[in-house]
Order: structure tokens, then C-alpha cells, then sequence
């Protein structure tokens, strides 16, 4: 199936695409949002057709000894070739130990003996007596009318019905069945309200330069600092299921609201492998380090995992044995195993992705500050001056007594009550 294009994340992303290494505080920053993680990765990984294209997450130190030896400096990362504070990159992979290998008795969400009806909406429900009353809802009389098929579903089907899924209310028809390559796009008004939360200190409200067309209130385009473009760059981030939980289902996606109801209807204790996952599903976190400092939407972030490094060090010849792996967090200590051999414990402490140095950077972000940019009406996102911006409106054709300028402020009561994507 051809690539599809889901409202303006699509133009969100190219921006992140076209945008040059320098205006994020780090690479690893514009990594974040091309190539996003996931919360539910370790449940991912096991699915037979898994369409999840990211890295296993690995761990990352410093390859100098000082630095993850001394308690009050180590660092560990999950991004590759970040800089520690020696100025080094923090490229040593280090591994489990294996009582604390995530464990999964199988593969997905539901368990193996559990059988389901999906309808071409993508309603699920349990294969049991409800499936002849949805024949008798659907008014199917003429049981001979309908034809048995057997198909068989590969991982391409399967990416192709993450694109319907997002477009079409008949996902299974168009990938199944007809094997469409092109999806129309659908023409769907959004309003909704977002869920409600405890608002939060120290959350600043953002500020627009937005320029509007008297003709037909449309507009041309916004003059918007680092703050906002941080957030409608954090929407690359966001999972479905939680994007769901903040709009109460009303998403407004093809089938996605069904499958989200569909879950939310879903007996946890029979139709799942753990009760847990159906909270995790229906109100799936971001990935841990992928928040914003200054994040006005109510989804949380995957809380993280603390660690201690564990290894063993080789007196005689001042090096590392090759055995370091990660333990549950405990206190610095070392002792001396006979006489040359000591196992050392040292707490590590997360690397924030925008420091570009090892330091504890003052914000999580992913452009730097100051800056300006420019933001048209569909999102797509440039660096901006006033010179381009005069040149925008120069080639858009609009003349200048069309035009107003408008100051707005966005704030956590604003998003609460709408928003447009």
C-alpha cells in the first residue's frame, strides 16, 4: 500500500526530516522524534508479526574507568554516542543481569486459546454466543449468503492495516479483500474535549505571532518560539492508546475508536496474559525520556528503572573484566575478591538526550532556545526570520490589506477545550 498521509503529523514529520542537525540541542534529539520509542516495547518484541521497526533499546557508559567507578559521576544512557562529561562517548554497551531480564511467558497481549470476532470496524469481541447475535444485528437471514474465506496475513498486511486503520471505517475489506493501494482520505471535523487533569506549577503558557486573513479567518501562518514547536513536535511521540485516553475515544481516527473501545470493553482477567496490560493499552505512557519539561497534555511518561553497574576490576592491570552487566539500584560499595579482584556497585544516573556534554541540562526539550520559527496552517515547521517571512507571504499571493496580525496565548485551559491536527 501506497504511504498515507494521518492530518498534519505527516507534515510534522517531514519538517523534523528537512530540519538541520543544528537546531536540536543534540542529534539524538531529531533521533527521538524520526524514530520514536515505545513503552510497550518489551510486549512489542514477542509478537509474531511484529511491525515495530525500532531498536531494541540498549544501555550505554562511558568507556573511561573513572567516570563509572566514581558514585557521584556515573552516567548511563539509552542512546548511543552521547557524550559523558570527560568529553568521551558513551558507547560501552552493558547488559542485564538475568534476574532482571523482562520476562514474558509467550508472545503479545492475549492469550493463545482466546479467540475473537473483528468486524470489518475493527470491533473485537470474544468468539462466544454474541457472535450469532451479531449476525442477527447485521440482519444476515441467509446464513448460505456468506462466504467462508481463508486468509492468510503477512507482516506487510499487517503494516497495511495500521494505515486503514487510520483512514478507512472498512480496514479489513481494503487490505483483505479488494488489496487497496491507494486510501481515500477521509474529510473528518474535529472538536473535542480533551480529558481533564490536575494542572501542574510551573507550567508556562506559550505565546503566538499568528497572521490571519481578514477574508475568511484562515491562517497563513505563525511566528512561534522553541516552547511551542517542542510541542507540536512531542505529538511524533505520543502513543495511540494514549492518545485515545486523552480524547475519550473520540479520536475521530478511521476504526482506531472502536479497537480502543474495544479493549476498554475487554474482560482483563480472561482475555488477556495480565490484568496490568489492559491499563497499559488504554492509557499507553511515552517512553521514558521522551516528556517535555513544559508538557501541557495529560500523558504520562513511562516511569524509569534505576540502576546500579556491577562489575569486576583487574588491579594488576587497571582494567575491567569483561562481565559488567546492570543490577537493581544499590548503594556505592567495593570489596576485594582474593588479591587481585574487586566487585564494585556504582548508582548510575540517567543522561538527559539535550545535553550535549554530559552536564544536567536545565530542561527536557529538543530544539534549542532562542529561536524562531515559522508554522503554517498544516504544520509544516521552518527556522524563521523576518525576511522569510516576508517572502512567504510574497509568493502565497495574499495582499497585505488581507492580513492581521493576532497575539494568542496557550495555555493547559485552551488545549483542554480544543485541538487541531
Amino acid at each position: 500500500m501506497n504511504k498515507v498521509s494521518v492530518g498534519s503529523l505527516s507534515s510534522l514529520y517531514e519538517s523534523v526530516c528537512n530540519m538541520e542537525n543544528k537546531h536540536f540541542w543534540t542529534d539524538t534529539c531529531k533521533e527521538m522524534l524520526l524514530q520514536p520509542r515505545s513503552s510497550m516495547e518489551s510486549y512489542c518484541h514477542n509478537i509474531k508479526l511484529n511491525i515495530d521497526g525500532t531498536e531494541k533499546t540498549q544501555y550505554f557508559i562511558c568507556q573511561n574507568l573513572k567516570c563509572i567507578s566514581n558514585p557521584n559521576v556515573g552516567l548511563l544512557s539509552t542512546f548511543k554516542n552521547q557524550k559523558c562529561k570527560c568529553g568521551r562517548l558513551m558507547n560501552r554497551v552493558i547488559h542485564f543481569h538475568s534476574s532482571l531480564a523482562i520476562k514474558n511467558d509467550g508472545y503479545g497481549f492475549v492469550p493463545e486459546t482466546a479467540a475473537f470476532i473483528i468486524t470489518d470496524d475493527l470491533k473485537v469481541k470474544p468468539d462466544d454466543f454474541q457472535f450469532s447475535c451479531l449476525l442477527m444485528n447485521h440482519r444476515y437471514e441467509d446464513l448460505d449468503a456468506i462466504k467462508l474465506v481463508t486468509v492468510n496475513v503477512t507482516q506487510k498486511d499487517v503494516l497495511d492495516l495500521l494505515k486503514c486503520s487510520l483512514l478507512s471505517t472498512t480496514p479489513l475489506t481494503d487490505v483483505l479483500l479488494l488489496k487497496k493501494q491507494i486510501i481515500d482520505k477521509l474529510q473528518l471535523g474535529f472538536d473535542f474535549g480533551i480529558r481533564e487533569h490536575d494542572a501542574k506549577s510551573g507550567i508556562q503558557n506559550m505565546k503566538l505571532k499568528v497572521m490571519l486573513r481578514k477574508s475568511n479567518k484562515l491562517v497563513l501562518f505563525a511566528l512561534a518560539e522553541e516552547d511551542f514547536v517542542d510541542f507540536i513536535f512531542s505529538f511524533l511521540t505520543f502513543p495511540l492508546g494514549g492518545v485515545e485516553h486523552m480524547l475519550n475515544g473520540k479520536s475521530c481516527l478511521g476504526s482506531i475508536d472502536n479497537l480502543y473501545k474495544s479493549v476498554l470493553d475487554l474482560d482483563c482477567y480472561r482475555y488477556l496474559r495480565s490484568p496490568d496490560l489492559k491499563e497499559k493499552l488504554v492509557k499507553t505512557p511515552i517512553a521514558h525520556q521522551f516528556k517535555l519539561h513544559n508538557n501541557i497534555l495529560p500523558i504520562d511518561e513511562m516511569p524509569s528503572s534505576n540502576y546500579s553497574h556491577f562489575y569486576k576490576y583487574d588491579s594488576s592491570t587497571k582494567t575491567i573484566v569483561d562481565n559488567s552487566f546492570l543490577t537493581a539500584l544499590q548503594e556505592y560499595r567495593s570489596k576485594f575478591i582474593g588479591s587481585f579482584y574487586k566487585e564494585v556497585y556504582c548508582p548510575l544516573s540517567y543522561l538527559e538526550p539535550p545535553s550535549s556534554n554530559g552536564s544536567k541540562h536545565g530542561g527536557r526539550a529538543f530544539v534549542k532556545k532562542p529561536s524562531l520559527y515559522m508554522v503554517t496552517d498544516d504544520f509544516v515547521v521552518t527556522p524563521s526570520s523576518s525576511f522569510s517571512a516576508v517572502s512567504f507571504v510574497s509568493n502565497s499571493g495574499v495582499p497585505l490589506s488581507d492580513l492581521e496580525e493576532k497575539v494568542i496565548n496557550i495555555g493547559q485551559k485552551e488545549v483542554k477545550h480544543k485541538i487541531h491536527v
